[in-house]
């Protein structure tokens, strides 16, 4: 069958001989709908680039930079891995430090795990970098005071398992320098290490969660701010 002018005509599917309509051109997008397809796909730019930004959205724990910086000075040093944290602005807040586990309170080396911190953070202007809240609204995030990491000050004395349940909260070249410092304590032999057998805070959490009555340690941190 020849085209005609303008459109084609069939048979439809069925064999009744019913005529399909002309197919009609398509309309091209006017000046209009061109404009209004650009302000959406700037709208959506824009939203993007908020969510994108530092401070706004949190980032995906342990693959790039912290959601945010917060500085601030040390107030308290409640155990060897959390403090409580003078914002700058005003303000206290609780922050546990991140990719650690120190000994909880009445644990062997608890003390000397919360000593060591004091000396190095009490009173002292740090940097966090922040990388979530916890359940207990204490912020999570790495210390740094004059760019010494405390978390990673506190495993290589000894004084504090690398905590790899949560190892998520750090970039993956920090989670190797943490893990290599545990190491490296160990095969010394210093803090916690000389025992044998040290039993790790989490395995004594649980311990104490089991018990009849006994609801477990407090976490500093929330536990200073109530």
């Amino acid at each position: 069958m020849q085209p005609l002018a303008g459109a084609l005509t069939a048979v439809n599917d069925r064999g009744d001989g019913a005529r399909e309509r002309p197919a009609r051109p398509r309309r091209q997008p006017g000046a209009a709908a061109r404009l209004r397809a650009g302000a959406r796909a700037m709208v959506c730019a824009f939203a993007l680039s908020l969510a994108a930004a530092p401070g706004t959205a949190q980032a995906a724990p342990g693959t790039g930079p912290s959601a945010f910086d917060a500085p601030g000075s040390v107030a308290r040093v409640l155990d060897g891995d959390s403090v409580l944290l003078r914002v700058a602005g005003g303000g206290l807040r609780g922050v546990r430090i991140a990719g650690i586990d120190a000994p909880e309170k009445g644990q062997p080396y608890a003390d000397a795990s919360r000593r060591a911190l004091l000396a190095l953070l009490h009173e002292r202007e740090v940097r966090v970098e922040v990388v979530k809240t916890d359940r207990f609204d204490r912020w999570v995030g790495r210390v740094f005071v004059e760019n010494r990491d405390a978390g990673l000050a506190q495993l290589r004395a000894g004084l504090a398992w690398h905590f790899t349940r949560y190892d998520a909260d750090l970039a993956p070249t920090v989670r190797r320098r943490y893990a290599r410092a545990e190491r490296q304590a160990r095969l010394r032999a210093v803090g916690l290490w000389r025992d044998a057998a040290p039993q790790p805070p989490w395995e004594h959490r649980a311990k104490a969660r089991a018990t009849p009555g006994a609801s477990g340690p407090a976490p500093g941190g929330a536990a200073a701010i109530r």
